[in-house]
């Protein structure tokens, strides 16, 4: 009896310091070797994409520039320097707020960035309104003849009722645009 229950206790300690932790090893790695299998899989699909997708982006350039040269200077901001490009955008964000019925409480200009061949232009801005005025602002920025990037918002507005559309929220949000670098006079 008490060879058969040290042998049981052998077999025990074989399982729990052996077998078990190789066993745990092995499904680990098999779990692994499945989820780059797919992530394989998945690229390979994305890749057979990649012929049509670029086909797509020719026609649909050729029909926006209609054959003739892409000329994005059109949607640029205008300015020969940073200062001057960033008074612009705080002009044309100060149009199309008043046109949403927001009025801006502080604008700071925020230091311009090179990205390639163009210039980062940024204004921090923040404003309280209501939230169908601020939804407007927001339209109008997206929908603006010169592109604009709004990131970092941040909306903090008082508790309500569901329906209480006229509660102001507080915003603070940073709205970028872009000029040509090569536009930059020493």
């Amino acid at each position: 009896m008490l060879a058969l229950g040290m042998a049981l206790l052998a077999a025990v300690v074989v399982w729990l310091g052996a077998i078990a932790p190789l066993w745990g090893w092995y499904d680990d790695r098999a779990e692994l070797l499945r989820r780059q299998r797919a992530i394989a899989h998945r690229m390979a699909s994305l890749v057979e994409t990649l012929p049509a997708l670029r086909r797509q982006v020719a026609t649909v350039d050729s029909a926006a520039t209609g054959g003739a040269n892409n000329d994005t200077s059109a949607v640029l901001l205008t300015g020969a320097s940073d200062p001057v490009a960033a008074a612009s955008l705080q002009q044309r964000i100060e149009e199309l707020a008043t046109r949403a019925g927001v009025r801006v409480g502080s604008e700071e200009i925020l230091p311009a960035q090179t990205e390639g061949d163009l210039r980062a232009i940024a204004v921090r801005l923040t404003l309280t309104a209501p939230f169908p005025s601020l939804v407007g602002l927001l339209l109008a920025l997206s929908r603006s003849e010169t592109p604009m990037v709004v990131d970092e918002l941040l909306l903090r507005g008082p508790p309500g009722k569901p329906g209480d559309d006229d509660l102001p929220i507080d915003v603070s949000m940073t709205v970028t645009s872009y000029r040509a670098a090569k536009a930059e006079t020493p």
